[in-house]
């Protein structure tokens, strides 16, 4: 998926959730996502995900997911319900990543 558009920010946590993951191990992992507008952020507790599943609604913890939230969007005591949301775990055909359709819905953000 490319985005010419410079007003977006992309924010990617890694979390432990596989044995080979580690904080060591992040800085190869960020070579993934080169682009500068994507700011890189490690949560060793695992916070977000726990955080995610229960604004997302699945019973478990929410890691590959992708969250789309537009500039309004403001976080309090937990992470904010998201606009559109798909993931990589499984959960539904609704929710399966799927690089066309959230392009599309990254696209509608921008507008």
């Amino acid at each position: 998926m490319k985005l010419k558009d410079q007003d977006i920010e992309v924010y990617s946590v890694w979390v432990p959730i596989l044995p080979s993951d580690f904080e060591l191990t992040v800085g190869r992992a960020t070579k993934t996502l080169p682009d500068p507008r994507v700011r890189h952020y490690w949560d060793g507790g695992g916070e977000l995900v726990k955080g995610y599943a229960a604004v997302l609604g699945i019973d478990d913890q929410a890691w590959d997911v992708y969250l789309l939230y537009d500039k309004d969007a403001e976080w309090k005591d937990g992470p904010p319900k998201p606009i559109y949301w798909q993931e990589q775990l499984g959960i539904s055909e609704e929710t399966k990543l799927d690089g066309a359709k959230l392009t599309a819905e990254i696209n509608k953000l921008l507008k």
